[in-house]
């Protein structure tokens, strides 16, 4: 005989279903911008701003008839405005502010579809010292109504050639600060460029050049806080030294990442970070802002039931890439029993063993990972869970009776029944006991600490407080006559010819005789 025997069915298609959520995801992470940008050509002189939180400073200015090659569309936010990520001809890139480019304006929030009229954009001075403050844009909506903004509460009416093209600063990589200056300092900024993700802000100075990386987060195991770097580099494009752009430093988790063990090591090797990497650009949106006049804001019964089930399906599927490092290493260590000679010389409690250190270990690299990532601490555990799931299923195949896995010729689901031998027959009597009721008491114990104040009043509270339970069972016990058979089932492998025997009785009542009662008290 010559038996194959696939795997199960849950296994094939979580194999399946794994792989290709993990290669799309590999496909769909877009890490740089478009190969072949697209040229605009200005109308008008604009000014060509920073990009970097809290420094507003013109890098450039851009006249009318210039040609630049369109990177994307950004957000507003507090920092900075709504624009478009651009490249001049000489290499410098920066953000040109929507509203200074004639783009008519409309509320983020939808309160409002039609346009609002810019009229100028000022400063509030921050309550500390040494602060700049906050930008402002003053506003006129169409109702005549006068309203003070920020820069993230407007957005532009921008035709579909631009709005199809969004840059998101959080589609990050990861690294240590370590792995940064090893693969950055001392390397040209076309190469730098070109490594991970690009920089957003290239600003020529009287040395060289400003570059600002805000898809680059650099893990400082000082604080645990992640920072995005700037890059100083020379006149001869080689960067010599950097800093760091403060406004996404906190990290819900930075305490984790700073005395986990091992983060560093993790998070350095390349396929882990590509694990929790997101992407840049969302060049699969259309907005269709071109059509704002026909819009209205929509209420949840005019939302398209496509929306919901969109919605529901990225949600299914952030779902699947969460567990995705911890389940598919063990599905295809699963997988591998079933080519006999994966681990012909390992007996089945010895490979046990081994799915329960991979399952640890990618757990806990899965763990890190999240953490790194942002997720809140309070979901850990979920991970830990899933990653013991994981163990559980891989492991129900082994060391089961009779076993699945023949312990001779080492083929999966080979044993079958072959027939049943009558061993012997005898009247026993048994001890049997029966729950009668039962019943918990709770309470509370504490000290009473009585406190007298100067002023001859006192005050009375509870210290050690505890939280007891009693629980009392009732039984009624009986012995019972039981006329015995006892069997051996006998079963084979046929493949080899291994034959294992799994004893196995049957049990007659013949009589049964009440002895009493008796009580268990458990306590806690």
């Amino acid at each position: 005989m010559n038996h194959f025997k696939l795997p199960s069915a849950a296994t094939i298609i979580g194999l399946i279903v794994l792989s290709v959520t993990f290669i799309g995801q590999r496909v769909l992470v877009k890490r740089n911008f478009p190969e072949k940008p697209m040229q605009i050509v200005l109308d008008r002189n604009v000014p060509l701003v920073s990009l970097i939180a809290g420094d507003d400073e013109i890098v450039g200015k851009l006249r009318k008839g210039d040609t630049v090659d369109y990177l994307g569309v950004v957000a507003g936010n507090y920092h900075h405005p709504y624009g478009l990520l651009v490249q001049t001809r000489d290499g410098e890139r920066g953000l040109l502010a929507a509203a200074e480019m004639g783009f008519p304006m409309m509320m983020e929030n939808g309160s409002d579809s039609l346009p609002v009229q810019i009229k100028n954009l000022f400063r509030e001075k921050g309550k500390n010292k040494g602060t700049k403050g906050t930008l402002y844009y003053n506003i006129v909506t169409a109702s005549g109504e006068k309203k003070k903004v920020n820069m993230g509460e407007v957005r532009p009416i921008l035709p579909d050639s631009l709005s199809k093209l969004r840059l998101d600063k959080e589609g990050d990589y990861y690294m240590t600060k370590a792995k940064f200056e090893r693969l950055y300092i001392g390397h040209s900024l076309a190469e730098n460029d070109a490594r991970y993700r690009p920089a957003w802000l290239i600003d020529k100075t009287k040395k060289g050049f400003l570059a600002y990386y805000p898809n680059i987060e650099i893990i400082d195991f000082s604080d645990g806080k992640i920072r995005n770097p700037i890059i100083v580099y020379g006149s001869d494009s080689i960067a010599v030294t950097y800093g760091f752009e403060d406004s996404h430093a906190y990290r819900n988790n930075r305490y984790l990442v700073k005395w986990l063990p091992l983060v560093g090591k993790i998070i350095d090797v390349d396929f882990f970070a590509r694990m929790i990497e997101g992407s840049m650009r969302f060049n699969w949106i259309h907005s269709d802002d071109e059509n704002y006049t026909e819009k209205a804001e929509l209420g949840w019964g005019d939302i398209p039931v496509w929306t919901y089930i969109g919605a529901f399906f990225w949600v299914v599927l952030g779902l699947i890439w969460v567990f995705l490092g911890m389940t598919l290493l063990p599905l295809i260590l699963e997988a591998a029993l079933y080519c006999r000679f994966a681990y012909y010389h390992l007996p089945d409690n010895i490979i046990a063993i081994l799915f329960a250190i991979v399952a640890a270990v990618v757990t806990y690299i899965w763990t890190v990972l999240m953490t790194v990532w942002g997720c809140l601490w309070i979901f850990l555990p979920g991970i830990v869970i899933a990653g013991f799931s994981a163990y559980t299923y891989v492991t129900r195949m082994l060391s089961t009776a009779p076993h699945s896995r023949c312990p001779d010729c080492k083929r999966m689901e080979t044993i079958r029944f072959h027939s049943r031998t009558f061993e012997r027959e005898y009247n026993e009597w048994r001890p049997e006991s029966k729950e009668i009721s039962s019943h918990t008491e709770r309470w509370k114990t504490w000290t009473d600490v009585t406190t007298k104040w100067s002023d001859g009043s006192t005050s009375h509270r509870r210290e050690n407080e505890r939280n007891h339970s009693r629980t009392t069972t009732q039984y009624a016990d009986y012995s019972v006559l039981y006329h015995v058979k006892l069997y051996h089932n006998n079963y084979e492998c046929p493949e080899c010819g291994y034959m294992e025997y799994i004893p196995e009785e049957e049990l007659t009542e013949l009589q049964r005789q009440y002895t009493g009662q008796h009580t268990s008290v458990t306590e806690s």
